[in-house]
């Protein structure tokens, strides 16, 4: 029988919620270095993958096992990545968008970068709550 009471329900969220940042920053790795070396990259495209590069280590991070000011330090980073991280995929969608347009054709709803939006920006409070659980009461 699990214990089904609330402060297990929550850590067992959080855990889930990191699980998925660390997948998405897999995704990010291996997409950021396939971009990378992919043949004609414009300059956008360099920076865009370096920052997924950047971004998906960011996110590997051993946030719980980090000393007090390594976990400060990495947390703010993650912040700003996070919010740096929505800049980027918006720039990327309107790019598509007009490239699509000069080829007369229609951009579909962008499924993969508004989930992984939603991702980048929910590792800052998971990782926050899991650090200082006292904070969700």
């Amino acid at each position: 029988m699990t214990d089904q009471s609330p402060e297990n329900q929550t850590a067992a969220g959080l855990r889930y919620g990191r699980i998925s940042g660390q997948v998405m920053g897999v995704i990010l790795l291996v997409w950021g270095l396939s971009k990378l070396f992919a043949a004609g990259s414009g300059t956008f495209d360099v920076v865009q993958a370096a920052y997924f590069i950047v971004f998906g280590l960011v996110v590997q991070l051993p946030y719980q096992k980090l000393s007090a000011r390594a976990w400060k330090v990495s947390f703010a980073v993650l912040c700003l990545l996070s919010a740096g991280f929505v800049f980027v995929m918006v720039v990327s969608v309107m790019f598509s968008y007009m490239e699509y347009a000069e080829r007369g054709e229609r951009l579909g709803v962008p499924g993969l970068e508004g989930t992984l939006v939603f991702i980048s920006l929910l590792q800052p409070p998971l990782v926050l709550f899991q650090r200082k659980p006292d904070l969700l009461d």
